[in-house]
């Protein structure tokens, strides 16, 4: 198959930060704007190319500005519009790309439009949110029985107009209505606003809830208690009336027009939330829709061969070339992926080998770089919404069983600079950081890995640099070498047209020599820093991978 050279999104390294966790340069113990731009050095010498941010639009900060009353503007606790221009053209000048995080699904309720629409039930902006009358008696049962995706109802009742909005996620994020054109011109425009600034492309927020079922029918029951990456039921319902709509799906493709208004390229990636295969319908059939979307099962599965060969085939085939898949294991919202690995920096080092050799985008979640763990925090002192909405109930029996995070505080805390009090994250070394600092950040901080040739930080640095420098490594096409029966390894191949290179990876607490598919081989990359060469003719032309080791060879 020949192959175009692929734009600049296709193929490059997405680092996600969040604002609020990165660098206080202010003392107050958040981080903002300036603390970024003053560790884009940093990132540019690490190898991202592309940075996300989670939300810094004016906020309520209920939920940390996912809760947006400000489409349009910087909030003041992380700078101002001014810093933002000052981010841009840092950014730029040093050839990285800027992504912003869009909540299109809601916005704060503390909105101005939010306001104008709970004024009066005849007020302009009524039809901004979604709004229903009560069930009997009185109108003081929700309209429906539709649940929020945290848990309880997805309605709050408003004494003033008597009626009942919906909400898809907290009920002080009240949903917008995209049935009424007036709301999706407006989003539009914030849309090209910031196009129009230079940013280079948007994650979008919870995207596949933008639709509701417009006659708001009764949700139908489903044995799903929890939410999954696989399936979008949970509570007991079936969430068909309000998640994954064909007019969501339809949404993502006017998407695609307006960033498509716009030279050079951008891109739109969408958390959506189901199946491998339900996420490629947001990519259109003509791949005229989301440029990419994050496919969680890959992020949840178990870290294992004949798991990540299973779920990496069907996105193989869900999305085959020139669609792009994005490889993930964490982000703002989820346990931080080392410490699924009971903290191990080898296994650690074979993923991210993994994910920066697979046919796709990868995006590196802050932290990961240098095995930020996960941190266990009392739901009663939760900075998350959602901890401290669960935080009255006795959840930890449940939670252990289950081995979930019901506060997701724990993989936002701040990042680990070095060894200095609050590990170098504010510039007042005595405040109380907004999230604490865990006592890992003495051994594990940047100032420490980098002084380590073999830390994960600086196997992180050379996987990116190897990925740089070889085109198919980022461009090329994908296929597995070893067959079903091999539960020790993954070998694979990325080729365009007639030249590959080779991937191993070692999930095994043992030595292997594995079958050598080339005479001479040149080793480019090994998770062992000091390796630098495979020596074949030593045992008898086979490769030796020593435990959890992975190579890239030619």
């Amino acid at each position: 198959m020949l192959q175009k050279e692929l734009s600049w999104w296709q193929k490059t390294v997405v680092y996600q930060i969040y604002p609020r966790s990165f660098r206080d340069t202010t003392g107050n113990g958040i981080g903002d704007l300036k603390g970024i731009i003053e560790k884009l050095d940093y990132l540019k010498d690490l190898g991202v190319e592309t940075v996300w941010f989670s939300p810094f639009f004016k906020s309520p900060q209920k939920d940390h500005g996912y809760d947006v009353s400000g489409f349009q503007e910087i909030d003041p606790i992380y700078g101002s519009m001014q810093d933002f221009d000052i981010l841009l053209e840092s950014m730029h000048e040093r050839s990285m790309k800027i992504v912003l995080d869009l909540v299109l699904n809601h916005t704060s309720d503390q909105h101005p439009w939010f306001i104008e629409s709970a004024f009066s039930r005849d007020n302009p902006k009524r039809d901004w949110y979604i709004w229903a009358d009560g069930k009997k008696p009185n109108g003081k049962k929700p309209p429906n029985n539709w649940k929020a995706l945290p848990g309880g109802p997805a309605w709050k009742y408003d004494e003033n107009t008597e009626q009942w909005y919906y909400f898809h996620f907290l009920p002080f994020q009240p949903d917008l209505n995209y049935r009424n054109p007036k709301v999706k011109e407006e989003m539009f425009n914030t849309i090209r606003f910031w196009l129009d600034k230079g940013v280079d492309g948007f994650r979008l927020d919870i995207l596949h809830s933008i639709y509701e079922d417009e006659s708001l029918r009764d949700d139908e029951f489903s044995w799903h208690l929890l939410p999954s990456n696989k399936n979008v039921a949970s509570l007991f319902r079936k969430h068909k009336y309000d998640l994954n709509l064909p007019e969501t799906i339809d949404f993502s493709f006017e998407l695609r027009e307006v960033i498509d208004e716009y030279q050079p390229e951008r891109f739109l990636v969408g958390e959506v939330f189901g199946s491998i295969e339900e996420m490629s319908k947001y990519y259109g059939p003509q791949n005229n829709g989301l440029n990419m979307c994050f496919l969680f099962e890959f992020m949840d599965s178990k870290p294992t061969v004949k798991v990540y060969k299973r779920v990496i085939s069907r996105i193989e085939k869900a999305l085959p070339y020139p669609y792009i898949p994005t490889f993930v294991y964490g982000n703002h919202d989820s346990i931080r992926y080392i410490s699924r690995l009971n903290n191990n920096p080898q296994k650690a080092k074979l993923l991210a080998t993994m994910q920066l050799t697979l046919r796709g985008v990868p995006f590196v979640y802050y932290g990961e770089e240098i095995g930020m763990r996960n941190v266990k925090f009392d739901l009663k002192t939760s900075e998350d919404p959602i901890g401290k909405k669960y935080s009255k109930f006795p959840l930890g029996t449940i939670v252990k069983l289950l081995n979930i995070s019901v506060s997701r505080d724990g993989c936002r805390t701040p990042m680990q600079w070095n060894s200095e009090p609050n590990a170098g994250f504010s510039s007042n070394e005595t405040v109380e950081p907004w999230l604490p600092v865990p006592e890992s950040y003495e051994k594990i901080n940047v100032e420490k890995e980098n002084k380590n040739p073999s830390s994960l930080l600086n196997c992180y640095r050379r996987l990116l640099k190897v990925r740089k420098e070889n085109k198919i490594l980022s461009e090329g096409l994908f296929e597995f070498m070893n067959g079903d029966a091999d539960k020790d390894y993954l070998s694979y191949r990325k080729y365009i047209n007639d030249d590959e290179i080779y991937i191993y990876l070692n999930f095994s607490k043992k030595e292997l020599l594995l079958n050598c598919p080339v005479e001479s081989p040149d080793l480019y990359f090994s998770t062992l820093s000091n390796r630098v060469a495979l020596d074949i003719e030593a045992y008898n032309g086979k490769i030796k991978l020593t435990p959890f080791e992975g190579i890239i060879f030619k």
